[in-house]
């Protein structure tokens, strides 16, 4: 039976193989705006500090930016729902 080669996952800016998995807050860039989506699960490069999200992490912040965008439409709706008079 033949064993297939496991594939180390490595830093896509560096190349570097020392990573750390652990659960962080994530930016995400919204034209001029952050959008800081937390306890997202991201491997970390511990030589460049670059962050990649994982499968779930992805998931996660794909989920956290439909929300976002069903209740922001385009005509600050979101600025009048945390700034009601």
């Amino acid at each position: 039976m033949k064993k297939t080669k496991q594939h180390r996952k490595s830093c896509e800016k560096c190349g570097s193989d020392n990573l750390k998995s652990h659960l962080t807050t994530y930016p995400i860039k919204l034209g001029a705006k952050q959008l800081d989506v937390g306890r997202v699960s991201v491997n970390e490069c511990l030589d460049c500090q670059t962050l990649k999200p994982t499968k779930a992490g992805q998931e996660k912040i794909e989920r956290c930016l439909v929300t976002f965008m069903s209740l922001w439409d385009g005509d600050n709706t979101l600025y009048l729902i945390h700034n009601k008079e």
